[in-house]
């Protein structure tokens, strides 16, 4: 394709695709829903502390009818770093260790409601409350009910936060059911998985692409093998980017994200990949 301009002759040699903000935290909130954030769990600290409750543990949120999902799965990770961070005498079980523990015997933190399986746990990890949660989600805006138990099952708190969810991140928690365990990066201490080959796709010239310029954001799952696994579409750009993206990302390998430990788990990312021409003049 030509285009004369100026008397100059551009020749569209190629597309460049610009791999920009790869697995960046996408869910990464807003400076107001930050503070926002902060100020709840400061909120909840106080609450915990005036309880006479020093360890605490935050198992995987769940929807209103108890289904985990991962919008639940996320809000609990958020929370339970912001308290761990909060500069009080509070400490924070780690998820992570509870998860690996109930994973030995095929339970999840669903399991918990059981009073066998949340007695086992309160034996090994020695918890003085569980905050347990509940999301409902109305138009854009998330609401999460906590409810703050002792491991007797004896009720000493309720709390409710909600927030306005990014709307493009949405479709994505809303299409994620899974019960399988996989962390966000920044939560629950887990790294950023590293990239080991990642290479950029070409921009889909002469495939009934039109000449656009922009951004496919993908959602996928890094496995503990470092495998991209059950990608999701998140912002699309047009069919034949989306397929670009999706196809090229499927052959990536990274070294896999670790826990606080070292040891491998896997993470749901994100993944932008920015198409651009690229003009070269004659």
């Amino acid at each position: 394709m030509r285009d004369s301009i100026l008397g100059l002759e551009l020749t569209r040699v190629r597309g460049l695709v610009v791999l920009a903000c790869v697995l960046a935290l996408a869910t990464t909130a807003r400076p107001d829903d930050l503070e926002k954030r902060k100020a709840f769990a400061q909120q909840l600290t106080r609450n915990i502390a005036r309880s006479g409750m020093h360890k605490i543990y935050l198992p995987d949120f769940t929807d209103t009818s108890g289904r985990q999902i991962t919008l639940g799965r996320f809000f609990a990770g958020t929370l339970s770093k912001l308290l761990d961070d909060n500069p009080r005498d509070l400490a924070v079980i780690s998820r992570v260790d509870v998860h690996r523990y109930l994973a030995k015997s095929g339970w999840t933190d669903r399991d918990l409601s059981t009073a066998d399986v949340l007695a086992k746990v309160a034996s090994e990890f020695s918890p003085d409350a569980i905050v347990w949660g509940s999301v409902s989600v109305n138009q854009d805006v998330a609401t999460t009910d906590l409810i703050v138990r002792d491991p007797s099952g004896k009720e000493l708190f309720r709390n409710q936060y909600e927030e306005k969810l990014n709307p493009d991140l949405r479709e994505d928690f809303e299409a994620g059911q899974s019960v399988a365990d996989f962390y966000f990066v920044g939560l629950d201490g887990v790294t950023l998985p590293k990239c080991l080959h990642c290479p950029i796709p070409p921009y889909p010239v002469g495939q009934g692409s039109r000449s656009l310029e922009g951004d496919v954001v993908l959602s996928v799952l890094v496995t503990l093998e470092g495998k991209p696994d059950q990608i999701r579409l998140v912002q699309k750009l047009g069919p034949v980017f989306d397929r670009a993206a999706i196809e090229e990302v499927r052959s990536w390998r990274f070294e896999p994200s670790k826990d606080p430990d070292g040891k491998f788990v896997p993470v749901r990312v994100p993944i932008q990949i920015t198409f651009k021409m690229h003009w070269q003049v004659r």
